[in-house]
């Protein structure tokens, strides 16, 4: 298991897990000053619903993982290519102070969440995929 100084082991098993499904040179993690991570995983499909086609992927995983919801989820700036604006669920805001870089937050909270099933590399492919079927 690869941890990331400082965190607890289910936060480096976490990281592992991210690492496995994404690839190792997609995972940026830094840590949050309360014993979590941030990370950020790049180079991500989207679907030809959004321009660009690819984007990062962002998220904290708390100090409290697993009893704590991988929430919210940002992105880069997307643009729908059928024009019409982003749903409730997704708002413009900054994440992170990334230089010269807007965000999207997507808010999908994992309600009746079970720690078992929503990980945060499933919690990622969720988001993933409810955006790309927006």
């Amino acid at each position: 298991m690869t941890t990331h100084p400082a965190t607890t082991a289910p936060i480096g098993t976490a990281l592992t897990e991210l690492r496995a499904h994404f690839g190792a040179d997609a995972i940026t993690a830094t840590p949050d000053g309360s014993g979590g991570l941030y990370v950020v995983i790049s180079d991500l499909p989207v679907g030809p619903a959004y321009t660009p086609a690819r984007t990062w992927l962002g998220f904290q995983i708390s100090a409290a993982h697993p009893d704590a919801d991988v929430y919210p989820h940002y992105t880069g700036t997307l643009s729908r290519t059928d024009g019409q604006r982003h749903g409730q669920a997704i708002q413009h805001v900054t994440w992170q102070g990334r230089p010269g870089e807007p965000a999207l937050q997507i808010s999908r909270r994992s309600n009746h969440r079970d720690p078992a099933v929503d990980t945060p590399v499933n919690k990622a492919v969720r988001i993933l995929a409810w955006l790309t079927e927006q």
